[in-house]
């Protein structure tokens, strides 16, 4: 980027306060020399003023946001951006039905007024059920009419499967969040007295029923578990969940479905805390993480006994731990995926930016007229 001119960048996040990812995004882009401006995705600003807009999984109602994108000339309207970290739907399902499904479900929404939409109680049911076909339709519409300017997915699969429909989707993996407080390393615990961790939501009946299914198996080995998952442990952030993760020796990754991209992001924060992460066998959504280099990998029915293995043998995880530590702090951060973002949007904004202008010239060229003589 010339560093004689500043960018703006407006992160649209989906809560009253923004997240963790808006902070990252912010950090991450400023970083980069980028002037950035946190919103709430409801409050009357003027989104023409930033030369970028991002946004980032489909956490809220997408189609409010591109209904104000529409409203904005074309010249004025920033470069939007947007990344998902959404599944896709079944990727067993046929292309067709799901594009159809897709854009019939966004077409629906786009059909509701105002930014309350998702909240009608049919919409509502429609969405609860049948969202992630919802994201196809979304993408396909915002794209096709010049609104969002470049999808990125941080799944590697997802990635290619919107691309195998005809949507332009880039790839970019997600990295190790910064804190948005100072860790105090003092306090953070030096014994790893839990065998196997456990972080996150239930989700599906699958993930559960396996979940419940291998911790009460290594308890009964005599093995120390330990279960965050909002029920039987509130959920923990931040420096609680820093000092769960460098109490265990393992943690594991399940899948709520057996093309989930879980481990990719899961992945990022075990390796940064040193526990080992042991996963059912995933699809690559992170092409980069390699089993039995950066990670353990067992069909479910194994997992047991390979955490186990793994328990006896800590000579045999420490080098799989140190070099997954290695791969997440050099490459893995959440900012060198923004960097690579912000590399592809400077280079969409900039050919946006010559065919708008040449649109401009033809125009007057040919709307050119002479006042006669009298």
């Amino acid at each position: 980027m010339n560093t004689t001119e500043i960018r703006r960048v407006k992160i649209l996040h989906w809560q009253q306060r923004p997240d963790d990812v808006a902070f990252n995004l912010a950090l991450g882009l400023e970083q980069l020399g980028y002037q950035t401006e946190s919103v709430y995705y409801l409050a009357e600003d003027d989104l023409s003023e930033a030369d970028f807009l991002f946004t980032y999984a489909p956490w809220g109602p997408l189609q409010y946001i591109t209904a104000r994108m529409s409203q904005i000339d074309p010249d004025k309207r920033p470069f939007w951006i947007h990344w998902s970290t959404e599944d896709c739907p079944d990727l067993r399902l046929p292309r067709a039905l799901v594009k159809y499904l897709g854009q019939w479900i966004a077409r629906l929404e786009r059909l509701q007024e105002g930014s309350q939409a998702c909240y009608l109680p049919a919409i509502r049911w429609i969405n609860s059920r049948f969202h992630k076909f919802r994201y196809v339709g979304s993408y396909a519409y915002a794209l096709q009419h010049g609104l969002m300017r470049l999808v990125v997915e941080y799944s590697k699969v997802y990635a290619d499967y919107y691309v195998s429909m005809g949507l332009p989707v880039r790839y970019a993996p997600w990295g190790l969040l910064e804190e948005m407080s100072p860790l105090n390393e003092d306090a953070l615990p030096k014994e790893r007295d839990i065998d196997v961790l456990w972080i996150g939501t239930r989700r599906t009946r699958r993930r559960s029923r396996l979940l419940d299914q291998i911790m009460e198996e290594l308890s009964a080995h005599g093995r120390k578990v330990c279960i965050v998952d909002g029920v039987h442990h509130p959920p923990v952030y931040h420096q609680e969940r820093a000092a769960l993760l460098r109490r265990a020796k393992i943690t594991l990754n399940l899948l709520p479905t057996w093309y989930d991209s879980a481990l990719a992001y899961r992945w990022p924060l075990v390796a940064a805390h040193r526990s080992l992460c042991v996963s059912e066998t995933s699809l690559p959504h992170n092409p980069a993480l390699q089993p039995g280099l950066h990670y353990v990998s067992a069909p479910p029915s194994d997992l047991v006994e390979t955490i186990l293995y793994y328990l006896d043998h800590p000579e045999l995880a420490a080098p799989i731990i140190e070099r997954a530590y290695t791969a997440v702090t050099q490459g893995h951060r959440f900012q060198d995926s923004v960097r690579q973002i912000m590399q592809w949007a400077e280079q969409g904004r900039r050919s946006v930016c010559h065919v708008v202008q040449t649109a401009s010239t033809i125009y007057q060229s040919t709307h050119t007229f002479t006042i006669p003589l009298s």
